[in-house]
């Protein structure tokens, strides 16, 4: 949750706290638009699961294939699950294992269907085994449904100030003692870091936050960027009129 909320205040921290809120408000409305129309598109698809369950369940379909089932309990359904060995690139030993699935109310011993509420591995292997639906164990909150409703737009415009209903409720005070009696802002003893990046720089050195294409100088001798006509070296033969 932190490292959500560093990203939202990314490059804007060292403005003031009206415009951090303004800003934050407004992309928080951007991202909730755009998530809904992306689960929208989905469900005009006729997509049932959201894109991160079904990339999970690709992983374990693909991985249930190596697996060796044996069956110890038709009954309630009990398996015995063999992961096979293998050698990984950097040529590490992966030891063989072995893992319990209890089809009655699928779960697995490996405690990645508690864990991530979708099922393993393990579990696609022996619903292969014994032909049953494993994607009717998946909850109805990883469906594309719950997706849209997830993103439903929930915000309300707050106009300007002007048309605000009257504060009556307690008021601030801050100590005078506290006040920056001196012009321009407080002198920082931070080291800054990936919070105060921002995304482009004008003509001036100056970094403006929260643009995606920054300005580029033209030099007025060779038009080319990056450069002006002081720290020009291209030579006369050379100058595009």
């Amino acid at each position: 949750m932190a490292e959500s909320f560093n990203s939202v205040l990314k490059g804007i921290r060292g403005m003031p706290v009206n415009a951090i809120v303004m800003f934050s408000f407004s992309k928080m409305v951007a991202w909730f638009n755009k998530r809904y129309e992306e689960a929208k598109e989905l469900q005009r698809n006729n997509q049932l699961w959201a894109p991160r369950p079904l990339e999970h369940l690709q992983k374990a379909k693909e991985k249930a294939h190596t697996h060796e089932v044996e069956c110890f309990d038709n009954e309630i359904g009990k398996y015995e699950i063999t992961e096979r060995g293998a050698t990984t690139s950097d040529g590490e030993v992966k030891r063989s294992r072995c893992y319990v699935v209890v089809l009655v109310d699928f779960s697995c011993t490996c405690g990645r269907p508690r864990q991530y509420h979708t099922p393993c591995s393990h579990d696609i292997a022996v619903a292969r085994h014994s032909r049953f639906d494993f994607k009717s164990q998946m909850p109805r909150e990883l469906s594309v449904d719950s997706l849209l409703l997830t993103w439903s737009p929930r915000y309300e415009p707050y106009l300007d100030e002007g048309q605000w209903p009257p504060y009556t409720g307690p008021k601030y005070i801050a100590d005078p003692g506290c006040r920056w009696n001196k012009r321009g802002s407080r002198k920082r003893l931070r080291h800054n870091m990936s919070m105060d990046q921002v995304s482009g720089r004008t003509r001036h050195g100056r970094a403006r936050p929260f643009v995606t294409d920054p300005e580029q100088s033209n030099c007025r001798r060779c038009s080319r960027v990056r450069h002006n006509v002081r720290r020009c070296t291209w030579p006369i033969s050379q100058v595009r009129y």
